[in-house]
């Protein structure tokens, strides 16, 4: 989490909305971090929040939303009241993975009627996470607050995915980076920017390989092969720490 936070520092914050035409919908742009970048940072960048959301959905014409994301993440809450924004609006709301959608962005983009991203977009993610100082009791605190919010990161994630309760898990326990194929296997996205579809090949079997592949590099003993796979997929115990999972990621990378 500390290489997140620091990249965050390095993200200029953009929230703007700009206008529907005559052949265009209107875009809302969420770069960069979310929540109050400019308390948090010290910073004068704008504030990508719950209340500037809401109040340009109330100023914004037109019966569709292009909301295009390119975030690290930033505040749980935040997320989630932005997601719930969008969702309560009567707008078509049409979400762009430009570049990336991590931890807090992802709840965000669950938010879309239709999620879009291109080949080269990534989704992250994450079990909730927070900073924390004192002692036992702040920190058994923490872990309530912590549980909590991951039920509600959950309940945002399970409106659109497309497997087990356990896979989920799983997915989060690894803080998974998804392409756009996972992702539309996992029902995070809905369609790839510039994808040529083959209308010989099979996409439900292609998505199952996709969830095999993936849960084969990421999960552990408990997932298995797809029923439709030729050869079972032979499971990796999960490290129990980070630096052990990304050692076990790199040698399996270079295999």
């Amino acid at each position: 989490m500390t290489m997140e936070m620091e990249n965050m520092k390095k993200i200029k914050t953009v929230f703007n909305v700009v206008d529907a035409t005559d052949d265009k919908p209107a875009r809302m742009n969420l770069y960069g971090f979310i929540g109050s970048s400019a308390s948090l940072w010290g910073t004068d960048a704008q504030d990508i929040t719950t209340k500037g959301v809401t109040k340009s959905l109330d100023e914004i014409e037109g019966d569709t939303l292009d909301v295009h994301i390119n975030s690290t993440g930033g505040d749980a809450f935040e997320g989630i009241g932005i997601y719930n924004a969008l969702k309560q609006s009567d707008k078509t709301i049409n979400v762009y993975i430009d570049a990336l959608a991590a931890s807090a962005a992802s709840v965000i983009a669950m938010a879309g009627d239709t999620i879009f991203m291109p080949k080269n977009a990534q989704m992250m993610v994450h079990h909730a996470a927070t900073f924390e100082y004192g002692n036992v009791q702040d920190f058994e605190q923490a872990i309530k607050m912590l549980n909590k919010m991951d039920n509600s990161l959950i309940a945002s994630y399970e409106s659109r995915f497309k497997g087990t309760s356990q896979e989920l898990t799983d997915l989060l326990d690894a803080e998974t980076f998804l392409n756009a194929d996972e992702a539309v296997a996992f029902g995070f996205a809905d369609k790839i920017l510039d994808y040529s579809d083959d209308d010989d090949k099979d996409e439900d079997k292609e998505q199952n390989n996709i969830k095999s592949s993936l849960f084969a590099k990421y999960g552990d003993n408990k997932i298995v092969a797809n029923a439709n796979d030729p050869e079972p997929v032979e499971p990796i115990n999960k490290p129990t720490n980070l630096a052990d999972r990304l050692a076990n990621l790199i040698a399996k990378e270079g295999n």
